[in-house]
């Protein structure tokens, strides 16, 4: 079967996700105080002491991970540990995976907004791909594909 033309905006769209959560958490992890990304102002607001802790989950969760999927998603690898995954919802599991991204994302976004409000461009760039994900996963061309 042919991939369909949204799953390529997916990988894109995720692709363009890794690269903003490897920056941002990269530039956490060296410079944990929020100088380098002058967001020091914002550290007061946040139940952790430096930038250490999201900086970790950006490089992880947003950046790796997206990039993870990428390739489940273009390769379509059947590994054994993720046979569990498959046959719960009888989807690949890199499709599975997307959807579980796109919420994460979701939900980082709506904790973010609520601990220090939505005051940066890149906010809203990320809200808009992160509902682009979880839209483009959705489309049924794309499940259909990945429906096992």
């Amino acid at each position: 079967m042919k991939r369909p033309f949204t799953l390529w905006l997916l990988v894109f769209s995720l692709i363009f996700l890794a690269l903003g959560g490897l920056y941002g958490g990269i530039a956490m992890l060296t410079d944990p105080s929020g100088g380098s990304l002058q967001m020091t102002e914002v550290l007061p607001l946040l139940p952790v002491p430096d930038y250490t802790l999201p900086g970790l989950f950006l490089l992880f969760m947003m950046g790796l991970t997206p990039l993870f999927l990428t390739y489940g998603l273009l390769a379509r690898p059947n590994w054994a540990w993720t046979t569990p995954i498959s046959r719960w919802n009888n989807h690949h599991w890199s499709w599975t995976g997307t959807v579980a991204l796109g919420l994460i994302l979701a939900l980082w976004l709506i904790v973010e907004g609520v601990m220090i409000g939505f005051h940066w461009p890149i906010q809203y760039v990320t809200a808009v791909n992160g509902i682009l994900i979880l839209a483009l996963t959705l489309v049924p061309s794309v499940t259909k594909f990945y429906g096992e």
